[in-house]
């Protein structure tokens, strides 16, 4: 995995007048920032460069025949569950309270990585991971698709994956 002190050390051996360190990891900061920014408020794809491809968002039509489970929303139900004191289902004897929630739009979003166009060598050995966290990339796309009703619309559609 690289990391941003490994890509310094490269930057600083190919650089004749280098940058010191914490300027350069503000600028790497603040270029992702903008990549990021560009995906979800623009949703524009963005050329890596260097035969690596592009990276955006994509709308994809979920499987109706196949639900996913909403861990967030099932995981909050259960604590409400366990507060009233009430028994959580038991597969084996088919009793208690089932507490399971799936999401039921019929589209969801997520970060895609063009790697079929990629001209790398050994490509499969490599994945493109979005950020987590509070601050994290996932969330943000998260935050944005609760916020705003219709900002799903902005991506493009693709069919089953």
């Amino acid at each position: 995995m690289q990391t941003i002190t490994n890509i310094y050390k490269s930057y600083r051996a190919e650089t004749d007048s280098p940058v010191d360190k914490a300027l350069f990891r503000e600028i790497c900061e603040e270029f992702n920032v903008l990549v990021v920014t560009e995906l979800l408020l623009e949703a524009k794809s963005f050329n890596m460069r260097h035969n690596l491809s592009n990276i955006s968002i994509r709308r994809i039509e979920r499987n109706p025949s196949a639900p996913t489970i909403d861990w967030w929303e099932s995981n909050k139900y259960k604590q409400e569950l366990l507060r009233e004191g009430k028994k959580l289902f038991d597969a084996e004897t088919g009793e208690g309270e089932k507490w399971f929630i799936y999401y039921t739009d019929p589209w969801y979003c997520k970060y895609h990585w063009e790697k079929s166009k990629c001209r790398i060598p050994n490509k499969t050995a490599y994945r493109f991971t979005p950020t987590r966290g509070i601050k994290g990339n996932k969330e943000k796309l998260t935050a944005l698709l609760r916020e705003d009703d219709l900002a799903y619309l902005r991506f493009k559609k693709h069919g089953n994956i």
